[in-house]
């Protein structure tokens, strides 16, 4: 079982802060000492000089760009990453890093249901939408690496979007790449929920991992066509943080489990995640909160 990275509270310099499109930026990051991190952990950042909000803002670890240095990919959209986006080069940021679960973890098998996740599959199928990009790159490289077969579907509202969230990257891995947004500017016209289950329904599903990230919807929908098709299926999960490692209990997820309701009704994504199995997730229940 992998165990989990020591988090580090410090605060790191800001080498770049740019702006990809208006509302989307790319935030790099120095550190004074260097960490191994995982594809799919996050990190919690707050503004050095920031006083109001308090609490720090989850952003995903977009790539890290080589010693003591990573990258954010995030959206300008709230109080918090407004005012990460006002920090010019040479800025602090007060950071919680790293954080959470990766997406290749051997953890993520569940003690309720562990015959779904007792082998790795050698083909990858990643299905990102919108920001959640951001939690995909990593992985996408590292399953390139390690010689998966990866089929990339990505989503996004307009191309303005798709571009904000990194398609440009993605492109760069050479792997192939399903587009579309829902305005049809861009690519396939609609959601990307619709060529992901052609591509299981011609048999693309076949000794594969589903790995996605984004909207709660399209998750859901990921889900629903995974057990449909009968594809093993991990999803990393967004919620409202307030701490990032489990004291504050505001990030909770109601999953299935064997026994009465309690305590075990419920998962952190900051600790028991942000990665987990989809087809232990109450998508409906938890629908409610997004």
């Amino acid at each position: 079982m992998t165990s989990k990275t020591q988090m580090i509270e410090t605060t790191a310099r800001v080498e770049r802060n740019r702006e990809i499109v208006s509302g989307y930026r790319l935030l790099t990051l120095s550190f004074e000492q260097d960490f191994p991190v995982r594809a799919g952990q996050f990190a919690m950042l707050k503004a050095h000089s920031c006083h109001e909000p308090l609490l720090r803002r989850a952003l995903a670890i977009y790539r890290a760009e080589g010693p003591g240095q990573l990258s954010f990919l995030y959206q300008v959209l709230g109080r918090g990453t407004e005012a990460l986006s006002q920090i010019e080069s040479e800025g602090r940021v007060d950071a919680l890093v790293p954080l959470g679960n990766g997406w290749l973890d051997s953890s993520l098998v569940h003690p309720a249901f562990p015959e779904n996740h007792d082998k790795e599959e050698p083909r990858a199928i990643v299905v990102a939408g919108g920001i959640g990009s951001a939690s995909v790159l990593m992985l996408c490289d590292e399953l390139a690496r390690r010689g998966n077969e990866t089929q990339i579907f990505f989503g996004a509202a307009t191309e303005r979007v798709a571009w904000g969230c990194g398609l440009d990257d993605l492109r760069e891995l050479a792997l192939p790449l399903t587009l579309t947004t829902d305005d049809g500017s861009l690519g396939e016209c609609g959601f990307v929920t619709a060529p992901l289950e052609r591509h299981l329904r011609e048999g693309g599903g076949e000794g594969a991992t589903i790995y996605t990230c984004g909207p709660w919807v399209m998750m859901r929908r990921v889900a629903e066509i995974a057990a449909q098709y009968s594809v093993r299926c991990l999803a990393s999960l967004e919620a409202p943080m307030g701490c990032g490692f489990g004291v504050c209990v505001g990030c909770v997820v109601a999953v299935k489990h064997e026994g009465p309701d309690g305590y075990g009704s419920y998962r952190r994504v900051c600790t028991d995640g942000s990665v987990f199995p989809a087809e232990i997730i109450k998508w409906e229940v938890n629908a409610m909160a997004h």
